[in-house]
């Protein structure tokens, strides 16, 4: 897979996870993005294999053990 260029969304994203579990709609109220294109980072950066949907719950985590 190639590797992924992490925006500004991203950094945000990556800041809040490093704290603890999150889902979009807990990101929607802290970052300055829409919850549609939280969802769609989120995605993104599990696919590259920086985050986890927990069981598809939309509990997203660090992945520990990054693929990239």
């Amino acid at each position: 897979m190639s590797d992924i260029r992490l925006n500004d969304a991203d950094e945000a994203i990556l800041k809040e996870l490093e704290h603890g579990r999150v889902t979009a709609v807990y990101l929607d109220r802290r970052i300055d993005w829409s919850r549609e294109y939280i969802t769609q980072r989120l995605r993104r950066m599990e696919e590259h294999g920086i985050v986890e949907n927990l069981e598809s719950t939309g509990l997203y985590e660090l992945n520990r053990s990054p693929s990239i």
